[in-house]
């Protein structure tokens, strides 16, 4: 095999990465501890709480348990595998076992970072018509569910599988490590090509259009006029609510933005600028890999304490409400309310006639 065609380290780096100090490992690893179990909680109360109440399942919600789904994939696959990298470093099993394993670790991390990015995008888009296009016929990737889901995972697979040729194990100086090689393309003109549509495609593209179509939001929602007599307080009360809308809309572009710009910045250096790359201290580069990991824990909770829906559901989970939850009880609640609002009619009707009687006598 060509040892010039493989994306490695420099030798003196290999082994200056080779083991990391005790510092590291222990701050990573409390930091890995700390989001995985937020991840693992956060995503599946989403997805649980979507298909347990029928109310829920929009399309928005949807696309949203879409996402949370590429989130337990990071969860379960990069998290785990980056824990590890802190104690194995670059080693990797040898032979066909190897190889497999090096290629699906990195293509299903991978395609749960596309399918998140590809959800966030069309629940954007859905918000945007939903808004600004109430009563406009919706794109068909709008209106249905089913289409929306393997589009999102149609695409998210088409542009990841390169990872499942680039990423092959091979040995270099008795190490065995999962690396990089295009062959018999030029690895280095190959990867850089790689890394630029993919920073196009699944952050810078997808970005401007989201913050794109929030702005457009916000925009509407503040200019739009309250129906009805104008009083100081119902426009007090209008604009605290524009507010709290807005200020949504922009932590939810600014969380994204923020939780991937280092991982970008780290893979830039590393294809462009390789020296200075592993110039930096581990720490540094962990992190800022840790930071895009975090946004499958943090972005489950900004929807769960942000949406009024999620946070009653959640309420009733802790309450154990859905749990103890059953057809025969559903129809007893039903029954026992139609009686009561029977009864209640009962008694309005029986005032009312008491209250024509009173009339009527006092007129006579």
């Amino acid at each position: 095999m060509n040892q010039e065609n493989i994306s490695l380290p420099p030798s003196e780096n290999v082994t200056a990465l080779s083991s990391f100090d005790i510092s590291t490992k222990v701050v990573m690893s409390v930091a890995y501890g700390i989001i995985f179990p937020a991840a693992l909680l956060g995503n599946a109360s989403i997805i649980y709480l979507v298909f347990k109440m029928p109310s829920m399942r929009s399309l928005t919600n949807m696309l949203l348990v879409n996402m949370c789904v590429a989130n337990l994939l990071v969860t379960l696959f990069a998290m785990p595998y980056s824990t590890l990298h802190l104690y194995i470093q670059y080693n990797w099993l040898p032979g066909n076992l190897g190889n497999v394993t090096c290629k699906l670790t990195h293509f299903l991390y991978a395609l749960s970072i596309a399918a998140s990015i590809f959800a966030l995008l069309l629940i954007s888009l859905d918000r945007y018509y939903a808004v600004l296009h109430p009563f406009q016929r919706r794109p068909l990737l709008l209106r249905s569910r089913r289409l929306a889901s393997i589009i999102i995972w149609f695409f998210s697979f088409v542009c990841m599988t390169p990872y499942l040729f680039q990423f092959r194990v091979i040995e270099y100086r008795s190490y065995f490590f999962c690396m990089v090689n295009w062959s018999p393309l030029d690895t280095v003109v190959a990867s850089r090509t790689y890394y630029i549509t993919v920073f196009v495609l699944l952050y810078s593209l997808p970005l401007l259009i989201i913050g794109l179509a929030y702005s457009l939001i916000g925009k509407h929602l503040w200019q739009r006029k309250i129906p009805g007599q104008q009083t100081l307080s119902n426009k007090r009360v209008a604009q605290r609510s524009k507010c709290k809308v807005v200020r949504m809309l922009i932590i939810v572009v600014v969380v994204f933005a923020l939780c991937w710009i280092p991982a970008h910045l780290m893979h830039f250096l590393s294809y462009f600028q390789r020296e200075k790359y592993f110039s930096l201290h581990p720490l540094v580069l962990l992190m800022a890999f840790w930071l895009c990991h975090a946004n499958s824990a943090i972005s489950p909770w900004l929807f769960l304490v942000m949406h009024h829906n999620f946070r009653q559901g959640i309420r009733r989970l802790i309450k154990g409400r859905y749990f103890q939850y059953s057809p025969q009880q559903s129809s007893a609640s039903t029954q026992c309310t139609r009686g009561h609002s029977l009864v209640e009619r009962q008694g309005t009707l029986k005032t009312n006639r008491r209250n024509i009687s009173g009339k009527k006598r006092t007129v006579l």
